[in-house]
């Protein structure tokens, strides 16, 4: 037995090095992942410009290169399918436009390197289903904090922290850069918390996503309703009907149908709008949309005004017409707002930039390829949602990477174990 110590003790330290080695990358890959999830998935007001361009999320971006070649994340075909769409983006601006619009195209590419570098923590192991599900829930809870905070400082005639873009009378941003944002935020995280916690087992009842998480469910109410967003009325409901089972599609649509008369006669600001849209919406009238809601109008224009312009002869509708298309459709024929402004989100954007093949490439690349019974509900989420946002945003990315983690896994076998969320509300 005394030989043995010789032996171990030259042994153990090997190891032992080995092992913290190890654990320093694992822990370092693990920050990483926490750092593109919070940057993107927030916006502090220190760090956001006048053209609301957050800074955090730029050197974030800016970084994510060094840090998957410093950290040796492994890429998988996320490098593959990533690349594909950015050497489509390139290839067809640089057809249309030569390098106008080099800065919108490097933008584009440092949210795809920092989609990439997440893709790469959770292919190292080190975000696990754990982590991130403790991490989601603060995420949500933080939302809910700061919207309180605001809701009571500006009460109090108290300077309103974090205040980027609201109006303040019951309209507040919490960690969105304006309060839309934030509800998109919130509910996308809050839809991936509750799948990731089902541990790929069914989508519970009602009931038990009552009983195991009801304080956050909470704080993803308070958060949307002081959003003071019409946005948000729809999206409350949406969201925890599609984290049930989908039998809970149709039960929401029968009440939803019931209610609709009662809901035309309340007199709240936000619902009044939201179903005054509704309403005007089916009729494609850009006039009506604008009466009811020009906030929600301004997100459907541009798609109506495409479709009402493009012509499938055209070859750039197919193949796309480089970033001027956007001009060419839109300028000058947006309601409401100044006639030398074009914009349009990813739907109908993206197809007037790369065609209507550069846009399914796009979706099959960072959408459909992950499409399963687990993913399913965040992609139906995301078309009403995130689809009309801009491409190069932080929360159109903050989307796609959550969908990446859910889909991640799903691929891994369901635990035998108590639900995740059952420990962490102990």
């Amino acid at each position: 037995m005394m030989r043995s110590y010789p032996y171990m003790a030259v042994a153990a330290p090997q190891q032992a090095w080995h092992h913290d080695d190890h654990r320093l990358r694992v822990s370092r890959q693990w920050v990483t992942a926490c750092i593109i999830l919070v940057v993107f998935g927030t916006a502090l007001s220190p760090f956001i410009l006048s053209d609301q361009r957050n800074v955090l999320v730029i050197l974030v971006a800016a970084f994510a290169l060094p840090v998957i070649v410093m950290l040796r994340l492994p890429m998988g075909n996320d490098l593959g399918w990533s690349a594909a769409v950015v050497a489509y983006l390139i290839v067809v601006e640089l057809f249309h436009g030569g390098a106008s619009n080099f800065s919108s195209l490097g933008y584009t590419g440092m949210f795809v390197l920092a989609y990439i570098a997440f893709c790469g923590t959770l292919c190292s192991g080190a975000v696990t289903r754990q982590r991130l599900l403790l991490l989601l829930r603060r995420l949500v809870q933080a939302y809910a904090l700061v919207s309180v905070l605001q809701l009571a400082c500006s009460r109090l005639g108290l300077p309103v922290p974090n205040h980027i873009l609201s109006k303040e009378a019951w309209s507040y941003n919490s960690l969105g850069v304006e309060p839309s944002h934030a509800a998109r935020a919130v509910a996308f995280t809050l839809l991936a918390y509750l799948i990731l916690a089902r541990w790929n087992g069914p989508a519970p009842s009602v009931g038990m996503i009552w009983r195991r998480e009801k304080s956050t469910i909470l704080a993803f109410a308070v958060s949307l309703l002081l959003t003071g967003s019409s946005l948000a009325v729809a999206i409350l409901p949406l969201t925890i009907v599609m984290a049930l089972r989908l039998r809970w599609l149709l039960v929401g649509s029968v009440i939803l149908a019931l209610a609709w008369p009662f809901l035309q006669t309340v007199e709240v600001e936000s619902i009044h709008r939201v179903i005054a849209f509704l309403t005007a919406l089916p009729s494609m009238d850009i006039t009506a949309m604008v009466h009811a809601d020009h906030s929600g109008a301004l997100r459907v224009m541009p798609l109506i005004i495409f479709l009402q312009s493009a012509s499938l002869g055209d070859p750039s509708v197919w193949f796309g017409g480089g970033y001027e298309a956007i001009t060419h459709y839109i300028q000058g024929n947006l309601v409401g707002v100044a006639k030398d402004v074009a914009v349009a989100g990813f739907i109908p954007g993206y197809v007037m930039v790369c065609g209507i093949f550069g846009a399914a490439l796009f979706c099959h690349a960072f959408l459909f390829r992950f499409m399963n019974r687990q993913t399913m509900p965040l992609i139906l989420l995301w078309i009403p949602i995130l689809a009309n946002s801009a491409w190069n945003s932080q929360i159109f990315w903050y989307s796609l990477v959550l969908l990446r983690a859910v889909y991640h896994f799903s691929q891994q076998p369901s635990s035998p174990r108590q639900p995740v969320i059952a420990r962490f509300g102990r």
